[in-house]
């Protein structure tokens, strides 16, 4: 019985199963068939299209007799006739067109427009593009500087090449060791080659907190000739010519006077180079320009506590037709796909008070400045004029009379309100200078503001760290590489270090939550230096800080009273902080002998504004010849309206002047918003010049005849 049983479930499960069985191989036919009408999608050349139809239709028909055991036979037709079609596809994924190549004198990395030679004997560079040869200096002994010696990359006693393959490049990778000077030393450098850019990885071993600096690649290499320049962003900008007669020199880190941006160029006839230090941190410049020319500008990569640290990488594009201008916006649009660019529209989003000085002056007034006996500033032969004191309700009488006199609307930025004074005693700052009103008098002088129409903001400083502070402490300044702390005696309040960044934010937040939990009413604030001064480190043993975390630290203090509503504002536009600050109190040109009223070097050019020009607000002194920062025989207020830049007017101005400066603001509220695309220079002199923003609107200045002319596009 039991057999009988087992019997009659095994022809029950049978019969039961046969529906399913056919229904699931018809299932799977639709699948297959399905998948070969897909198949159909893949273009083959038209040689190939006949084949093709054939492979396919061969295998419906052997899909349509599939049985289950010759499913997987089906399967590996399937597999095998799409392997086919993929393989010959008339587009496929592949590697790029670079190749590389290796003889006994050089490395090669080349493509059809763009050739990259490195000689092995002296490590020069010399690149062709488009019949442009760039020829950059050899290795010498500067390329690598300890604590206690320098050499060249040349001198390893041993250099290996390994060839490098990426789906969007071909590159080389070249190992030094074995140096002369220092045989633990490992240093590497990638050359990578992709369509017209050349890119330069740097990286090495630890080296015991030993290094300085590392200057490699070398400077491209310029005739002294008027057909060549170099596009420097140097402030502003300077285009300077690789014939220059006078003397240039300048070396700094980045986020500084010397590199307001981390980027330069040359040009050689129509042909443009572009150079942009990608691992900017700790990175810097040097320019060296004899009477004369040809010009040089050596990248620096700066080490971080005494070691490279991490990859250094910097990027070149060549370009057949280049300009300043056009460098510029390359620059422009590199920025926006590989960093954070934050549009004037956007910050105005996030803080809608900000909208409120669009196309409005800046007054800049003080309270408070006593200077220090010991104080560069201090001036025995009139001891009366190192103490300079104006009330706060007088501030507010001055600012009434201008609102009478038709000045509607102004940015207020106030000097002097600490407690000691300007540049004094900081970062104790609370309470509010007695002198001058204290906490009462400054929330009435806000009340004013308010009252007029006007937005008040304070000027506040976090760097310098002065002996006069009530929390000095030598142990929270920083310390140098070689464990010196820095002092100096330059500004009001005397002797001072400088403060490590670690403590920034907390003293910020400390004071400003101080004025608000007081009642003090403010729109603005204004970090003085954090934008000039480059990004710094300290070597102090309890509180080691590297640049990248200074730069986090100073934006973190910006981020706190960013928190608050306020609009943010720095000194000048270095990049690192464009994205956290909405104005800057100027950024104009370098100058010599000195930037108070000294001579244009080279030919100013608006380079910042051609990146940033909708990203930040650029304040002008409105000058008739000369200023800081405005060359002499230039009239300030003509590169204010060049640069459709916000004007500063004087608290003393009269109805004369506001009528000038209300021209001056109807600019700057119609162009804010627009990208500045285009300059140029209107004759060989450079005196007349040409801007172009994004609307149509173009601006017109002869400097020698000190004229302008605006043209808004028609409505």
């Amino acid at each position: 019985m039991k057999k009988i049983a087992f019997l009659f479930c095994v022809l029950l499960l049978f019969y039961v199963s046969l529906p399913a069985n056919s229904q699931d191989i018809e299932a799977k036919k639709q699948q297959y068939l399905f998948f070969c009408d897909a198949l159909n999608n893949i273009p083959v050349n038209a040689t190939l299209l006949q084949e093709k139809t054939k492979k396919i239709e061969e295998l419906k028909s052997k899909i349509l007799n599939i049985a289950s055991e010759t499913e997987m036979e089906i399967y590996k037709e399937f597999i095998e006739v799409r392997e086919w079609l993929l393989k010959n596809a008339i587009e496929q994924p592949a590697l790029s067109e670079e190749t590389f190549t290796e003889n006994t004198d050089s490395w090669t990395l080349e493509n059809q427009k763009t050739k990259v030679v490195l000689t092995k004997k002296e490590l020069q560079l010399i690149v062709d593009n488009e019949g442009q040869q760039w020829e950059f200096y050899p290795s010498d002994e500067d390329d690598i500087i300890l604590s206690s010696s320098k050499f060249s990359l040349t001198s390893a006693r041993k250099i290996t090449c390994e060839a490098i393959t990426t789906g969007y490049a071909k590159g080389f990778v070249l190992q030094f060791t074995d140096f002369v000077s220092n045989s633990d030393l490992k240093i590497y450098i990638t050359f990578y080659l992709s369509n017209n850019n050349l890119t330069i990885d740097i990286s090495s071993s630890n080296i015991s907190e030993q290094l300085r600096e590392i200057k490699f690649p070398k400077p491209v290499k310029l005739n002294a000739s008027v057909d060549e320049k170099s596009v420097l962003c140097v402030m502003q900008g300077m285009l300077l010519p690789a014939n220059y007669p006078r003397k240039f020199y300048g070396k700094d880190l980045t986020n500084s006077r010397m590199l307001y941006m981390p980027w330069w160029g040359h040009i050689k006839g129509e042909h443009g180079l572009l150079s942009i230090l990608v691992s900017s941190d700790d990175a810097g410049i040097e320019y060296q320009h004899p009477e004369g020319g040809p010009t040089k500008v050596q990248p620096i990569w700066y080490s971080s506590l005494g070691e490279l640290g991490y990859l250094r990488t910097i990027e070149y594009y060549f370009y057949p037709h280049a300009t300043h201008s056009t460098l510029a916006k390359q620059y422009r649009d590199w920025v926006k796909e590989n960093k954070n660019f934050v549009s004037l529209k956007e910050k105005i989003a996030r803080c809608p008070i900000l909208e409120k000085i669009i196309g409005v002056p800046v007054i800049h007034v003080g309270a408070l400045y006593h200077f220090d006996e010991q104080s560069a500033y201090f001036k025995k032969d009139n001891p009366q004029s190192n103490h300079q004191l104006i009330p706060y309700n007088k501030i507010a009488e001055q600012l009434q009379e201008l609102k009478r006199k038709g000045m509607e609307s102004a940015y207020v930025h106030l000097d002097g309100w600490g407690y000691l004074g300007y540049d004094s005693g900081h970062p104790d700052v609370v309470p509010p200078g007695y002198e001058a009103g204290g906490l009462e008098g400054l929330k009435q002088l806000s009340q004013t503001c308010k009252e007029l129409g006007y937005i008040f903001a304070l000027h506040d400083q976090y760097r310098d760290f002065y002996l006069n502070a009530v929390s000095f402490n030598p142990r929270l300044a920083i310390s140098n590489q070689a464990g010196f702390k820095e002092q100096h005696k330059v500004w009001c309040g005397g002797p001072q270090m400088i403060l490590s960044p670690r403590f920034v934010p907390p003293y910020v937040q400390r004071n400003h939550n101080w004025l608000i939990n007081h009642g003090l009413e403010i729109q603005g604030v204004y970090l003085d230096v954090f934008s000039v001064v480059p990004l710094e480190e300290s070597y102090e043993p309890f509180c080691l800080i590297t640049r990248a975390e200074c730069g986090q630290y100073r934006k973190a203090a910006f981020q706190f009273l960013k928190s608050k509503g306020y609009i943010m504002s720095s000194e000048e536009p270095t990049e690192y902080f464009v994205s956290v600050i909405d104005l800057v109190h100027h950024g104009p040109y370098w100058l010599q002998p000195s930037l108070d009223g000294g001579e244009r070097v080279g030919i100013p050019i608006p380079l910042f504004n051609l990146v940033y020009h909708d990203a930040l607000i650029m304040p002008w002194s409105i000058t008739e010849d000369g200023g800081w920062g405005i060359p002499k025989g230039d009239a300030g207020y003509l590169h204010c309206i060049l640069n459709a830049g916000m004007p500063y007017l004087n608290i003393s101005a009269d109805e004369k002047e506001i009528n000038r400066i209300k021209e001056l603001c109807a600019l700057a509220k119609h162009c804010q918003f627009l990208d500045l695309v285009n300059h140029e220079f209107l004759d060989d002199t450079y005196r007349k010049q040409k801007t172009t923003y994004s609307d149509g609107t173009t601006i017109t200045v002869d400097f020698d005849n000190k004229t302008y002319v605006i043209k808004y596009p028609e409505k």
